[in-house]
């Protein structure tokens, strides 16, 4: 039996002699989602239905040979966001007021699901001889995660909205103020060569250097 499952082995885009690129756009908004809201649900504090707010997806990528047969390279960018209601869970109208330890409800300014990626993707591949090539790529990409608690705030990648405050995906449980976990311009760096030779039909040697930061 195969116990240990299949294997997968990727490829990344390298470029090629011909220069090509390619762009792609996914959309949704409040459009796509249904409203079944009624005064049934708003009687038990419910002020809007679950689903997605806004969602978008961009990516753009292009290559080619810098010398045909030889040295290519191959760039692309992507980003991407996604908000969603989080229904019945509302900001503190107490938050942040030290005179006050009560939770009181502020139903004019409700919770969200906030979280975005960034990235960019360069690499260069040499083809050093018939047997012999190397590839090298550095990879950049910042998440962003909820929102700022306060609106005269500036810190972070998000500010909170007029009427609405947003925490990371997988934490909305929690009042906004309880819930430290937003993450604001966090990048993450990957740098990698790779040097291949195929010695026969049936011996591939390889040999890498990964560094994440």
């Amino acid at each position: 039996s195969d116990i240990g499952g299949p294997m997968m082995n990727l490829v990344p885009r390298a470029g090629g002699n011909t220069f090509r690129g390619q762009g792609f756009v996914n959309n949704a908004g409040d459009w796509s989602r249904g409203d079944n809201l009624n005064d049934e649900l708003r009687a038990v504090g419910l002020g809007e239905t679950p689903g997605v707010i806004n969602a978008y997806d961009a990516s753009a990528s292009y290559g080619g040979p810098i010398r045909r047969d030889r040295l290519w390279f191959f760039g692309s960018y992507r980003k991407l966001e996604t908000a969603a209601a989080v229904p019945g869970i509302v900001y503190n109208a107490n938050a942040y007021d030290a005179s006050r330890w009560d939770w009181v409800g502020d139903p004019s300014v409700t919770l969200r699901t906030l979280q975005g990626r960034e990235s960019y993707i360069g690499r260069i591949t040499a083809q050093v001889s018939s047997k012999h090539r190397i590839t090298y790529n550095h990879e950049y990409q910042r998440r962003c995660e909820g929102s700022t608690l306060r609106l005269e705030s500036d810190n972070g990648c998000n500010r909170r909205g007029d009427d609405w405050v947003a925490v990371g995906a997988g934490n909305a449980n929690l009042s906004p103020e309880a819930n430290m976990l937003y993450f604001g311009n966090l990048p993450y760096h990957v740098n990698q060569a790779i040097w291949t030779a195929p010695v026969t039909n049936k011996l591939l040697l390889e040999a890498g250097f990964t560094r994440f930061m």
